[in-house]
């Protein structure tokens, strides 16, 4: 497959503006509202993750704003849409009026300052680089279609030393919906809706383009790298009319964009299940089994089946969690299941080989409990009579933790390592 015309979204697909989103917010701010930077610098890190909620300019400097009222993060991220219309009114600012006081700050800032300006834009890595390829090849046509004004596009785009037509810059200023642009372009350019492909990080307008029945059939892409959530992110992988979208496949040809998956990014630390021959190889040759009372190793590997068992019965614990709060698909379920099935099978199956009792792999820590429950399986918010170590990582790591402090290693009465470590422990899912 491959497009004739390719229409991408700017911020968060092209270009990623954070840093001089903020700057232009507070400036807005402070115009506006008389707040000091003191008092708007550090909200920063709030700003920077409730960007995915924004959808156009002007709700930019509100959200500062409501940050800086002290509205809570967790209340904005639940339901921006009325929080933004409660702050409207409070403000008595229409949204016009915003949005025009944001392009004047940036035409005075352009004006005085135009180096400053674009140097707090970056174009996601290799993205520069794939346009002018693109630009230079000529098939297919390249078309912008964003929320931000066309002129300071045309800026950005030639910083970077892309020209593109004028025309093919399609802001702010043609006052439409994307949906409304999309229908506007295959009408002018009389292509079938299969040949416009269109590459969008919010996935809201994503839906709002499906539900036009004209662009049925045109082909929808949610730019994983942008700015989104991933539940969003999840939700269209899931999706039969969308394709999740990876930075890594922009480059590839267009045919990799539908027909190769996105691949997860390699684990720091995996568990994967023996092959039956690696697992034959542990028993030694000619020599019978025999009670691990009777054989220092097979105390080892009891320890050490133990600690697997723990993490395999940990990782359970966070894909209930996920899948009763509904952020797993079908698919997802099956594929975690078969690989925790998988795992015990071969935890049981190095057990008879070392003839180690399952029911044995547990640790006793005194006062604490034990490491595993002592009966049955652990289940996330059914804690047993008994306590274990278990269940306790699990609601740590549900509630999220950070462990803050300095080690020293050596030996022999020598320091010779010393460690500043700060570890952040928590579920994935609690990260957004």
């Amino acid at each position: 497959m491959h497009p004739r015309l390719l229409a991408l979204d700017f911020d968060g697909v092209i270009c990623d503006g954070l840093a001089e989103y903020f700057a232009t917010a507070v400036r807005v701010c402070q115009q506006i509202w008389g707040l000091a930077d003191a008092q708007l610098d550090p909200l920063r890190p709030a700003f920077d993750r409730l960007r995915p909620l924004i959808e156009t300019g002007w709700e930019m400097p509100l959200l500062v704003w409501g940050l800086q009222q002290g509205i809570p993060e967790p209340d904005l991220r639940q339901d921006w849409p009325t929080q933004r219309q409660q702050l409207l009114q409070q403000s008595g600012i229409p949204p016009n009026a915003l949005a025009q006081t944001l392009d004047q700050v940036r035409d005075e800032w352009m004006g005085s300052d135009l180096q400053s300006w674009l140097g707090l834009h970056r174009f996601y890595p290799g993205v520069g680089a794939w346009l002018r390829q693109m630009r230079t090849a000529g098939d297919p046509r390249l078309v912008i279609i964003s929320t931000k004004e066309g002129r300071f596009i045309e800026q950005l785009l030639r910083g970077e030393g892309i020209q593109l037509p004028r025309h093919h810059i399609l802001g702010k200023e043609v006052r439409a919906s994307k949906s409304t642009t999309l229908q506007r372009l295959l009408s002018a350019a009389q292509l079938p809706a299969a040949d416009l492909w269109f590459v969008e990080d919010r996935l809201q307008t994503l839906e709002q383009v499906k539900a036009v029945p004209a662009l049925q059939d045109l082909v929808l892409f949610l730019a994983g790298w942008g700015y989104n959530l991933p539940e969003e992110r999840q939700q269209a992988a899931c999706d039969p009319r969308l394709h999740l979208l990876e930075l890594a496949q922009l480059s590839q040809p267009f045919d990799h964009w539908i027909s190769t998956p996105a691949a997860d990014p390699l684990p720091r630390l995996s568990i994967t299940p023996a092959q039956p021959e690696e697992l034959s190889q542990m028993a030694p040759s000619g020599s019978p089994l025999i009670h691990s009372q009777e054989r220092p190793e097979a105390g080892l590997a009891s320890l050490v089946l133990t600690l697997v068992e723990l993490l395999r019965q940990l990782m359970e614990a966070q894909v209930v969690r996920q899948m009763e709060a509904n952020r797993l698909s079908p698919e997802q379920i099956e594929r975690a299941g078969t690989s925790l099935q998988t795992l015990r099978d071969q935890i049981w199956h190095i057990c008879d080989i070392f003839q180690i009792d399952p029911a044995d792999l547990n640790v006793d820590l005194g006062d604490l409990g034990t490491l595993l429950p002592r009966k049955g399986d652990y289940y996330p918010g059914q804690p047993h009579r008994e306590g274990s170590l278990l269940e306790l990582l699990d609601r740590l790591i549900n509630t999220g933790i950070v462990i803050d402090g300095e080690i020293d290693l050596g030996l022999a009465q020598l320091d010779l390592i010393h460690a500043r470590l700060k570890l952040v422990l928590t579920s994935s899912a609690k990260l957004y």
